[in-house]
């Protein structure tokens, strides 16, 4: 059980990263940008949900809802994007990818899409590394989703695992 608990924790870490790395740089890049015009508004809808969530029963009643109960996206999505993290990535776009760059990638003919995956994200990699770090110690460490939502031990974190070893 402790290899297959390795595997899962492997495999939830990876996947979990991935899927941050991509929600967090994919909201974080329309909102750094001055020319969008609902980026405040949906800047304070989102860091409101930073400060007042439904908390543990409402989430528990969706994730069981959906049909993710006993599955491994319980694990995954529903703490896909973390606000801090998006402020975060936000602001290192805002402050360290000059405006001049995107206005040359402009009258190169490049679209918001390929100005993202052709300048703004080779440019980026000191925030994609700090932000790696942030959600794959997060997903490593992380026990008490897997306690809420998973009971097959199939797919049991090492965490849990390790919890069960120390309790008895």
């Amino acid at each position: 059980e402790i290899w297959t608990g390795y595997r899962n924790t492997l495999f939830y870490t990876l996947c979990g990263t991935s899927i941050n790395l991509f929600m967090t740089f994919t909201c974080a890049y329309p909102l750094s940008r001055k020319d969008f015009r609902g980026r405040r508004f949906f800047t304070a809808l989102f860091t409101f949900t930073m400060f007042f969530s439904g908390g543990l029963i409402p989430l528990y009643l969706l994730v069981k809802g959906l049909g993710m109960h006993n599955k491994i996206w319980a694990l995954l999505i529903p703490n896909a994007v973390s606000m801090w993290n998006i402020i975060l990535t936000k602001t290192y776009f805002q402050s360290n990818i000059p405006v001049e760059l995107y206005e040359a990638g402009f009258i190169d003919g490049c679209s918001n899409t390929r100005m993202f995956f052709n300048i703004v994200l080779p440019l980026s990699a000191p925030i994609i590394a700090v932000m790696s770090l942030f959600y794959g110690v997060a997903h490593w460490n992380a026990f008490f989703n897997a306690l809420i939502y998973i009971s097959n031990r199939k797919l049991y974190p090492l965490q849990l695992l390790l919890r069960e070893i120390l309790i008895q």
